[in-house]
């Protein structure tokens, strides 16, 4: 089935907004430069979204499909519960989003999210779909009752590290950010390394 002409335009529009984003941080993303991203005028932009508003959501939905994509590819060449695990926190740490512009915009987003119910609404989902994910392999193993409350966990310490991201100068290393969550996902788990044993 032919799909509408709509639906391509606000996809790509989406999609340069999106990529505007990651290089600019949500304040730098501006109407002119995801059209120029584009390669539409900004008429266009505002025929397919009323607002900067109504364009950023649907760029953040778009990183939610990305994400999606990502954790089903990454966790497809997992055979292990906690090798899928793994595969959704690196996912969620992915070289194309964890960089400290990118932090910054999502801190800014968080922050909006607080007034805006557009907004709250994927945050939501993109925290639940995440614990979610992660709860569904480690109901492998550990008991029932620490599942949830684990996986909500291993969720909170991430997001904590993309604040650190945003804030810190310099923002923080991929490497060190995986480092930090394998460490507590071993601990969470009762997983003991030997003394002098990398994290990762």
């Amino acid at each position: 089935m032919k799909v509408p002409i709509e639906v391509i335009r606000r996809r790509e529009l989406s999609e340069a907004a999106f990529a505007v984003m990651t290089q600019h941080g949500l304040s730098g993303t501006t109407v002119g430069r995801v059209a120029e991203r584009a390669g539409m005028s900004q008429g266009l932009v505002h025929h397919y979204f009323e607002s900067k508003a109504d364009l950023l959501e649907a760029a953040m939905w778009e990183i939610t499909r990305k994400l999606r994509r990502i954790v089903i590819a990454e966790i497809g060449k997992r055979d292990t519960p906690r090798g899928r695990v793994d595969a959704i926190v690196e996912a969620f740490f992915t070289p194309e989003m964890f960089r400290q512009h990118f932090a910054q915009a999502w801190l800014s987003f968080c922050g909006e999210a607080a007034f805006n119910a557009a907004y709250a609404r994927i945050q939501w989902f993109m925290f639940n779909r995440m614990e979610s994910n992660i709860a569904a392999q480690i109901r492998l193993l550990l008991p029932a009752g620490e599942v949830r409350p684990t996986a909500r966990l291993i969720c909170m310490q991430s997001h904590g590290i993309w604040l650190r991201c945003a804030l810190d100068k310099g923002g923080v290393a991929r490497d060190e950010a995986l480092g930090q969550m394998t460490r507590l996902i071993d601990t969470l788990l009762g997983v003991e390394r030997p003394a002098g044993t990398a994290s990762r």
